[in-house]
């Protein structure tokens, strides 16, 4: 579970005096001198036998030793555009440890070939923040697909998971990065490896045979190109690899109308998987799980050792960026300020962000100065800054995520879940039964009574879950002295909406109704932050709801039994995390590569 975080290093642009792209920490090009695009097409397509091979697929996936400037993956995108006969999806996987910034990247990408021009400039436009972990990317139409790893790969590939039909080995020469070509790295490649996978590397080194060899490939030698004498070529031996799984071939049933559950099946239906969601609340629309919810924070969680809830975080976060923010006009990017509440707080935020060493788009740290700037009104210590800091409206991004292709939904409650010979069935108040390949529990705290008798000693997490109220209240815009266009938090947080200001939030533990000793505990949070005026503090509207949470602070996603999904336990975090474990999810019905790493996914599971 635990891992010693490496910050990310990103890579420096440089050219030797012919104009060519290397690096200069290793002392060695990007590509060759006789071209990055006949190299790619040469060594890597044409010794896994591309395109034929991935003629005729539903799908087809290609995992990367070395990301670098991009030239292969751009080539592979180019043959596999141009190929009439081609897979319908394309998933290529590629590991970096020093990124560059895009704009860096832009730079070494000056002589693209004209071939390549046009993808060049989409995958620059998409280009991730230089954060530690998987980034996903999607072009033509998600049809193609680019899962980055960044970081080391001696870790990363430990990490990733996926089931890979073709290898392209291309880290920097061993004798200048040994650590790309090692026997544990090759292992690893075996472990995600899918029956029959191919390999190919312009390196012909006897070590690197051997080694290959050794994890599990029969290699060969054939000839190299330009000046290179050799390269290797080599396939996976017969008894190794693990299939692709089939995707579900009918609905699949969703429990539960919430974030979870919402953002699930909107996952689901981008990969032409059909989904039926129940829920009690829909009785109020598709939106009703957040019915008279004004508008949320989703302001990432930053911890000094990268802890798996700030991973989840970040990764949520990202996600969410790339799925809700195009597809609704429920999110809106303005930036989180997390004030903190002592001189020692606020050096411990400094300390956090220079050991981390984040992109500055995804966090800085900001003197009591430059936070009172930002906020638009005086705090007394400095603050984490993320520009990334979104305010959602909830009930408004639920009605979107389930009013697309493929999703119905259903105002009733589910009260037993039993396996059948279909696999699942679910029979819900209303006397209604419902059969399925699969079916995912997302409801909350109501996941304890569905889940099966035989799991209840086996999941210890999921049993132990409690139920937190709470309530934040809506205010005009007159009721600050103050004007903030930006999120502030600390003990409590002001969200900024075109109306007016949400307020929150009190942690009751039972729920309870709106009371004005709720709404006097939330003004005295707020008021170190953003003080309100005294003569308007009148309450427009209130919140008032429950948050699912364990007592690990993370949420459960497993599959305890095949078929059988659980998704629920998000606390305060579920707008942050759901858009990732949603994709996660998504991704696994659909043999894709995953979004989130193997200890972080064990993390999450039912112990």
């Amino acid at each position: 579970m635990t891992r010693a975080f490496q910050p990310l290093v990103p890579a420096t642009p440089t050219f030797t005096e012919t104009g060519l792209a290397c690096s200069d920490r290793y002392d060695d090009l990007y590509h060759a001198a006789s071209g990055a695009l006949e190299q790619a097409e040469y060594v890597f397509l044409g010794g896994n036998g591309l395109p034929e091979r991935w003629r005729g697929r539903e799908q087809f996936t290609i995992v990367e030793t070395g990301f670098g400037l991009g030239n292969n993956f751009l080539a592979t995108w180019a043959a596999w555009q141009q190929d009439e006969q081609r897979s319908r999806r394309l998933h290529f996987v590629s590991f970096e440890a020093h990124p560059f910034y895009a704009k860096d990247l832009a730079l070494m990408l000056t002589h693209t070939p004209a071939a390549l021009r046009k993808l060049a400039d989409q995958l620059l436009a998409q280009w991730p923040v230089l954060v530690p972990g998987i980034h996903r990317l999607e072009f033509e139409q998600g049809a193609v697909t680019l899962t980055l790893f960044f970081g080391d790969i001696r870790q990363a590939a430990k990490q990733m998971v996926c089931q890979a039909d073709a290898f392209y080995l291309d880290g920097f020469a061993p004798r200048v990065n040994p650590a790309m070509w090692t026997p544990e790295v090759f292992g690893q490649l075996v472990r995600m490896a899918a029956p029959g996978a191919t390999a190919a590397t312009w390196c012909a080194a006897a070590q690197v045979r051997r080694d290959l060899q050794n994890a599990g490939f029969v290699v060969t030698r054939h000839p190299g190109f330009a000046y290179k004498r050799h390269m290797i070529k080599a396939t996976l031996r017969p008894h190794l690899g693990r299939s692709y799984t089939e995707p579900p071939q009918q609905p699949v049933i969703i429990v539960g109308g919430g974030i979870a559950g919402a953002a699930t099946a909107h996952a689901l239906s981008l990969r032409g998987i059909a989904t039926c969601v129940l829920d009690p609340h829909f009785m109020h629309g598709a939106g009703g799980a957040q019915l008279g919810h004004a508008g949320l924070a989703m302001t990432p969680l930053l911890t000094r050792d990268d802890a798996p809830r700030a991973r989840l975080s970040r990764a949520g976060i990202l996600r969410a960026l790339q799925r809700w923010q195009s597809s609704t006009g429920a999110m809106q990017v303005v930036g989180s300020l997390v004030v903190a509440q002592s001189e020692e707080e606020a050096f411990l935020q400094q300390q956090s962000v220079a050991e981390l060493a984040f992109d500055l788009d995804w966090v800085q740290y900001l003197t009591a100065q430059d936070a009172s700037r930002y906020a638009s009104t005086p705090v007394k210590h400095g603050a984490l800054y993320f520009p990334k800091g979104a305010v959602i409206r909830p009930q408004e991004l639920l009605t979107q995520l389930l009013e697309t292709n493929l999703v119905t939904w259903r105002a009733d409650t589910v009260v037993t879940v039993h396996a059948s010979t279909q696999g699942w069935k679910v029979i819900t108040r209303a006397g209604d039964h419902y059969e399925a390949q699969h079916i995912i529990l997302a409801n909350a705290q109501g996941i304890t009574s569905l889940l099966p008798q035989a799991l209840h000693g086996q999941a210890p997490r999921v049993m132990g879950l409690d139920v937190i109220g709470g309530q934040s209240i809506s205010i005009a815009r007159a009721a600050l002295n103050a004007a903030p266009s930006r999120i502030v938090a600390g003990s409590g947080y002001v969200v900024p909406l075109a109306e007016g200001y949400v307020l929150g939030s009190t942690y009751d533990q039972p729920p309870r109704p709106l009371t004005q000793a709720a709404c006097r505990e939330i003004f005295q949070k707020t008021e170190p932050l953003v003080p309100l005026d005294q003569d308007v503090l009148a309450v427009e509207s209130a919140w008032v709801g429950t948050r699912a949470a364990l007592k690990d602070h993370l949420p459960v996603l497993a599959q305890p039994l095949p078929g059988l999904w659980l998704n629920a336990g998000y606390g305060s975090y579920g707008f942050s995390w759901a858009a990732v474990l949603a994709e996660q999810i998504a991704a696994q019905m659909a043999a894709e590569p995953a979004l989130i790493e193997r200890d972080l996914s064990r993390a999450l599971d039912l112990r």
